[in-house]
C-alpha cells in the first residue's frame, strides 16, 4: 500500500510541505502568546499594541496555511484513490473465473466502497496528519529548551509512559477493524442479494423473511464496529489520561519557576500551550500508529487482489484464426474436485460444421462450452484449437474467435447500441445486418429513443425475448468464425427463434454449436451432428435421422418432447406444416 501513497510524489511533496509549514507556524502561536502577556503585565502599551497588529497578520497567515493544506491534500488524496482503486479493479477484472466466481460480486463492490474509505480515513490520512504530529512535536521541543530544559525533561518523561498503548491495543485493534470489514462486505452482499431478487420476494411473500435477514446483518455490522469503536476508545481514554497526567505535570513545574522567578506569567502560559504540542502529538501518534497497524489487513486482502494483474502469464499464445478443428480429448471436470460433471469426453468440432448439444439439465452442456470457451484451465485431459492447447493460450485472442448467445442475458445499464457495440467500432452495414439477423430492428421503432433508448438496471425496461435478440445482435455483430448458444433463443417466440436459428445454420463458414432443449425435427435435420450427452459422457452422437432410428436415449429425448410440443404448441404446429 506504501507504492501508493508514494506514487504521486509531487503532489505528495506538496501537500506535506504545506502541512509541514502550517504545524511551525502554529507552535509558535505559544510564543505571540507570551508576548501579549507579558508586554500587557509589563503595561508596556506600544509593544502590546504592535504585538496585536502582528498577531492579527499571523492568525491570518495561519487560516490561508491550513487552506492550502486542506486543498493540497484534497488534490493528493483524490489523484492516490483514483490509482488504487483503478488497480483494484483492473485486479478484479483480471482473475480468471474460478478466482473470481470464489467471492460474491458484492464482496468486490465492497472492496471498491467500504475498504477504500477506511483505506482513506484510517490509513491515508492517518498517515499525513501523523506527519504534522511529528513536526509539531520536534518544533514544540526546541521551543520549550529554549523556556526551561527541567520542563522539557519532564514533559518527555511523562510523555514516554503513553508508549505502552500502541503495544497494548495494537493487535487487538487490527482483529476488530478486519471484523468490521468482513461485516461491511456480508452487509452489502446481503443487501444486493435481497434487492435483486425484489420481484421474487414479492411474489413469494417473503418481505417478512428478507426483514429478519436484513435485520440480522444490519445487527451484526452494529456490533462488530461497536467492538472495534469500544477497543479504540479504551486505547484512546488511556492516552488522554497520560497525555494529561503529563500536562498538569508540566503547569506545576511552570507555576514553581514562576514563584522562584525563574519564569515569567507569559513564559507559564506558553508552556501551557506547547505542553499540548509535546502530549496531544504523542497521544495522536500513538492512536494513528495502532490505527495504521489496525489497517494492516485490510490492505492485504487489497493488495492481493491488484496482485491479480501481475498473476496473468505474459507467455500465452496468441491465436489469431480458426482453420480446422476444436478437439478434446479425454477430458473431465469438476468445479469442487468432488463432483464430476464431465467424463472422459473425446469429441472434434470441424469448422464450418453445425452441432447441437442436447441432454437433461445438469448433465454437463454448458460445462463444455465454458471449457471450450477457456473459461476454467483445471480440466483433466487435453482441448485443442488447430492443435493449440487452450488452457496455454491468451484468453482474449481466444475470445475473437468465439461468440456466445447466453440464456441468462446480461445487460449494461447503457444503450441498446451500446449493448450491442460493447464501445467498439463497425461500420454502418455490418451494423444493420445483426439487427435484421437477431430481430433488434423489428422494435426499435416503438422505442422513445431508438436505438439510443438507455435498457435500465439489468435491462429491465425491455422484455426478455427483446433482450435475447440484443445478445444475438451483439454475438452476430463480432463476425467470429465460432458461434456458441447456450439455450440462446429460448426467451423468444417460436417463430422467431426459428428463423434466427434456421439463419446461423445457413451461414457456410460458421462453426456452430449449439446447446438445445428443443428437439425441433424441422431445425435438428440441419445439423452435422447431434451429440446426447447424459451423466457427463457422450452416449450417442450421429445426424437426427441415424438416431431416430437407433431407437436409443435420444429418441426417448425426442419422442418426450415432440409430443409435449405437439399437444400443447399449435404456433410450432402451424410452423411444422409451413416447412
Amino acid at each position: 500500500m506504501k507504492y501508493y501513497i508514494l506514487k504521486n510524489k509531487l503532489w505528495l511533496f506538496i501537500a506535506v510541505l504545506v502541512r509541514v509549514l502550517g504545524s511551525v507556524i502554529q507552535v509558535f502561536v505559544a510564543l505571540v502568546i507570551q508576548q501579549l502577556v507579558d508586554n500587557a503585565s509589563n503595561h508596556n502599551m506600544i509593544k502590546f499594541l504592535n504585538w496585536v497588529l502582528f498577531s492579527i497578520v499571523y492568525f491570518s497567515i495561519i487560516g490561508i496555511v491550513n487552506y492550502l493544506s486542506g486543498i493540497t491534500q484534497g488534490i493528493y488524496i483524490k489523484k492516490t484513490l483514483i490509482n488504487l482503486k483503478d488497480d483494484i479493479f483492473k485486479g478484479i477484472l483480471s482473475k480468471n473465473h474460478i478466482a473470481f466466481n470464489k467471492n460474491n460480486t458484492a464482496e468486490y463492490i465492497s472492496n471498491l466502497t467500504n475498504d477504500i474509505n477506511l483505506v482513506e480515513n484510517n490509513y491515508i490520512v492517518t498517515y499525513l496528519m501523523m506527519i504534522s504530529d511529528i513536526v509539531v512535536f520536534i518544533t514544540t521541543t526546541a521551543v520549550l529548551l529554549s523556556i526551561n530544559l527541567w520542563i522539557t525533561v519532564a514533559l518527555f518523561l511523562t510523555g514516554a509512559l503513553m508508549l505502552i498503548v500502541p503495544t497494548t491495543f495494537g493487535k487487538l485493534v487490527a482483529k476488530r477493524q478486519y471484523i468490521v470489514s468482513s461485516s461491511l462486505s456480508s452487509f452489502t452482499t446481503k443487501i444486493k442479494d435481497i434487492l435483486e431478487g425484489y420481484e421474487v420476494v414479492k411474489s413469494y411473500n417473503l418481505q417478512n423473511v428478507s426483514i429478519k435477514d436484513f435485520t440480522n446483518e444490519n445487527t451484526l455490522l452494529e456490533v462488530s464496529k461497536f467492538k472495534s469503536t469500544y477497543i479504540t476508545t479504551i486505547s484512546n481514554a488511556v492516552s488522554l489520561l497520560l497525555a494529561i497526567s503529563s500536562q498538569i505535570l508540566g503547569i506545576a513545574l511552570a507555576g514553581y519557576f514562576v514563584i522562584n522567578g525563574n519564569l515569567t506569567v507569559g513564559g507559564l502560559l506558553a508552556v501551557v500551550q506547547l505542553g499540548n504540542g509535546i502530549q496531544n502529538p504523542i497521544m495522536c501518534i500513538i492512536q494513528r500508529v495502532t490505527m495504521i497497524r489496525g489497517m494492516h489487513s485490510v490492505n492485504e486482502k487489497l493488495v492481493h487482489i491488484i496482485n491479480e494483474i501481475k498473476n496473468t502469464p505474459d507467455s500465452q499464445k496468441i491465436v489469431n484464426e480458426f482453420n480446422n478443428e476444436i478437439s478434446l480429448k479425454t477430458v473431465s471436470f469438476s468445479y469442487d474436485k468432488t463432483n464430476t460433471i464431465l467424463n472422459n469426453i473425446t469429441y472434434s468440432f470441424k469448422k464450418g460444421k453445425k452441432y447441437a448439444i442436447v441432454g437433461k439439465s445438469g448433465c454437463g452442456k454448458t460445462t463444455l462450452l465454458k471449457l471450450l470457451l477457456g473459461y476454467y484451465s483445471n480440466y483433466i485431459g487435453n482441448i485443442y484449437i488447430d492443435g493449440l492447447e487452450i488452457k496455454k493460450l491468451d484468453i482474449n485472442s481466444l475470445n475473437r474467435l468465439i461468440s456466445i448467445i447466453h440464456q441468462d442475458v446480461y445487460m449494461f445499464d447503457k444503450s441498446i447500441e451500446f449493448n450491442i457495440l460493447l464501445n467498439k467500432q463497425f461500420e454502418e452495414y455490418q451494423i444493420k445486418t445483426a439487427l435484421n439477423l437477431s430481430g433488434v430492428d423489428k422494435f426499435l421503432d416503438k422505442l422513445p429513443s431508438g436505438i439510443k433508448t438507455i435498457v435500465g438496471e439489468h435491462g429491465k425496461s425491455l422484455s426478455g425475448g427483446q433482450k435475447q435478440r440484443i445478445a444475438i445482435a451483439r454475438a452476430l455483430i463480432e463476425n467470429t468464425p465460432i458461434l456458441m448458444l447456450d439455450e440462446g433463443t429460448s426467451a423468444l417466440d417460436v417463430q422467431t427463434a426459428f428463423d434466427i436459428e434456421n439463419t446461423l445454420l445457413e451461414i457456410n463458414d460458421l462453426t456452430v454449436i449449439t446447446v438445445t432443449h428443443k428437439l425441433s425435427d424441422i431445425l435438428l435435420p440441419k445439423y452435422d451432428e447431434i451429440i446426447v450427452i447424459d451423466n457427463g459422457q457422450i452416449i450417442e452422437k450421429g445426424t437426427f435421422k441415424d438416431l431416430i432410428a437407433q431407437k436409443k436415449y435420444f429418441y426417448q429425448l425426442y419422442k418426450l418432447d415432440h409430443d409435449e410440443t405437439c399437444n400443447t404448441n399449435t404456433e410450432y404446429m402451424e410452423i411444422i406444416k409451413m416447412h
